[in-house]
């Protein structure tokens, strides 16, 4: 743990929600306390914080100049963003120790191409989640380029020491020009960036996740703490149909390695070395418990073995994912939370859909007050089907229809509305599939502790469709409608052949309604982002090889298990709402 101190001054200060997003993410971190002034540091801050941030365009005078080189050079950490040193190429001892530029000015704002530079394999750009999908993807160019709105400081003379390592290149007027660098110095090490300087790429995740990493990597620069060891050898336990997904990206992410598969069906175990070559294959789940060189064990067996063979898995000391549903009680999720905490291993469950598009949509527009103060929502899947006869529609197994898609939704509802939730109704009806033991419809009402409130409607007796997304705010709705797809192809005679999609298997097209003054109500078709690629397996890696937050914490997942165990009672008692604290 060491101590960092970031000074910005701005007019808005530290309470300006860009630079709180910001603030946020490094705070989730444990491994520095962070502490923010509007002030400038002062000679007593060198000798009380190991790392020093600096986001504003400060002008050290002469003495204070030469103790942030000596503060450096003698195992200090120095992070420079945004405007930060555009005035300190007039000072030649900072130049000549940082590598600084010279003279130089921001061109116009704007968004800006940022690459991965071709020469850098560096842990402070190595699996960048930039949440952005390429055209051109194939293997790992995922990790090349990013856009941003924002400027940087364009000088002719770009970098003025040899042992600086550029790390960030934009494109610019048909030049390459470096933005971002890092430079040992001494004991210590120095990263600067030009970028930052709009406040806006302060709440972008990918500059947040830049400046974690630049601050853990400059504390550090004297121990080489920060060059990522060996990588994170995976197992899976249990290859069903998620197997193939899993094994793909744990291959396609640096820093993982896809090692194990164990299942007690012979012809899955083919199935997967037959997809991955080289990997070790067993039948038994304690050989994985019992195997030194297995790291992370990924949980894809049904949902009523989680707690167990997760249990199993931290006390052997191993990393922990669970397939949702976490687990099926709220004891089980506590019991699994004090084993990771006493094992001090990470556990986290595969939330995949939080990623969805239409979810980041509606996050995104949420976010930034496009609709008021959420206070009422509404969710929906389902059609008119026959359940599947595997064991989803078991309930001894499943834990029945609300631990479904529930698992999905319910997450996606407790990620747009913040704050506790106070109680909890569940209702569910059986009457057409009776060779299953799921419920055919289960509803879940939730109540929080400021008034709001929110439903969850999974349905597979539903002839007409709900909207997937109903959201109201205080100064309009997000309505999310399915759409109706098909997939076309033709026989070989010509004759067309048309198979009707599920409504869950296409997007929604979703769409603000915006009351303006006077009464009239616009309506905003809001664009889905790009599905980013494989975000839950690289945060994974980002998270045990450089200690980022976690993008699903196992005190998140056990908010769901509390809402659908309270859901489930509720149902057998007619409804009635139960008081949880979540």
């Amino acid at each position: 743990m060491f101590n960092v101190l970031l000074y910005r001054s701005s007019p808005e200060g530290p309470a300006d929600l860009s630079v709180r997003a910001l603030i946020e993410y490094l705070q989730t971190s444990r491994r520095f306390e962070l502490t923010i002034s509007q002030q400038p540091p002062t000679l007593a801050d060198l000798s009380r914080f190991e790392v020093l941030v600096l986001a504003s365009n400060w002008l050290p005078e002469a003495e204070m100049a030469q103790a942030l080189v000596t503060f450096v050079k003698r195992g200090g950490g120095l992070v420079c963003l945004g405007e930060s040193a555009d005035r300190w190429g007039t000072i030649p001892l900072l130049t000549a120790n940082l590598g600084l530029p010279g003279h130089g000015y921001r061109p116009p704002t704007g968004e800006l191409i940022v690459r991965v530079s071709a020469t850098s394999d560096h842990p402070l750009t190595r699996r960048l989640y930039a949440g952005y999908a390429h055209d051109h993807y194939a293997g790992l160019d995922m990790d090349t380029a990013f856009p941003l709105t924002d400027n940087f400081f364009l000088s002719e003379n770009v970098i003025n020491s040899d042992n600086s390592q550029p790390l960030l290149l934009v494109s610019w007027q048909g030049a390459r020009r470096p933005v971002a660098w890092v430079q040992a110095l001494g004991e210590g090490g120095f990263f600067y960036t030009g970028l930052g300087a709009a406040a806006s790429s302060w709440a972008s995740p990918v500059f947040q996740q830049l400046v974690f990493r630049a601050i853990n990597y400059v504390a550090c620069a004297r121990t080489g703490e920060t060059a990522e060891k060996n990588p994170i050898r995976v197992a899976m336990l249990g290859y069903g149909a998620i197997g193939l997904e899993h094994g793909t990206a744990v291959t396609q992410v640096p820093g993982l390695e896809f090692g194990v598969v164990c299942d007690r069906n012979p012809s899955r175990l083919e199935e997967a070395r037959r997809s991955f070559a080289g990997i070790k294959t067993f039948e038994d789940w304690q050989q994985i418990r019992d195997d030194r060189d297995t790291d992370l064990v990924i949980i894809s067996t049904p949902p009523n073995s989680h707690a167990s063979l997760a249990l199993q898995m931290l006390e052997a000391g191993k990393h922990v994912v669970v397939e949702k549903p976490f687990c099926i009680t709220t004891r089980e999720a506590d019991a699994l939370i004090a084993a990771a905490d006493k094992a001090q291993r990470t556990l986290t469950v595969y939330q995949c859909r939080r990623w969805d598009p239409d979810y980041l949509a509606i996050k995104a527009a949420v976010e930034r007050g496009l609709i008021g103060e959420v206070f009422h929502m509404e969710t929906f899947i389902g059609n008119f089907s026959h359940p599947c006869d595997y064991w989803h529609s078991d309930m001894a197994v499943s834990g029945g229809v609300f631990y479904d898609w529930g698992s999905h939704y319910l997450d996606w509802i407790l990620g747009l509305m913040p704050g506790k939730v106070q109680s909890v109704s569940g209702f569910a009806h059986k009457r057409v599939w009776h060779d299953v033991t799921n419920e055919d419809q289960a509803r879940v009402t939730m109540r929080f502790e400021d008034g709001r409130e929110a439903e969850f409607m999974h349905s597979d007796i539903a002839a007409a469709l709900k909207p997937k997304w109903y959201i109201l705010g205080t100064k309009g709705a997000i309505v999310g409608q399915w759409r109706h797809e098909a997939v076309k192809t033709r026989r070989w005679s010509g004759d067309l052949i048309e198979e009707r999609l599920s409504p869950s298997e296409a997007l929604p097209v979703v769409t603000a309604y915006l009351r303006q003054e006077g009464g009239p109500i616009d309506e905003q078709k809001l664009a889905l982002p790009p599905a980013p690629v494989f975000p839950f397996h690289r945060n994974l890696a980002n998270h045990l090889l450089n200690g980022e937050p976690l993008a699903v914490t196992s005190q998140q997942a056990r908010r769901n298990i509390v809402v659908m165990e309270a859901a489930r009672r509720s149902a057998g008692e007619d409804g009635q709402f139960i008081k949880v604290e979540c």
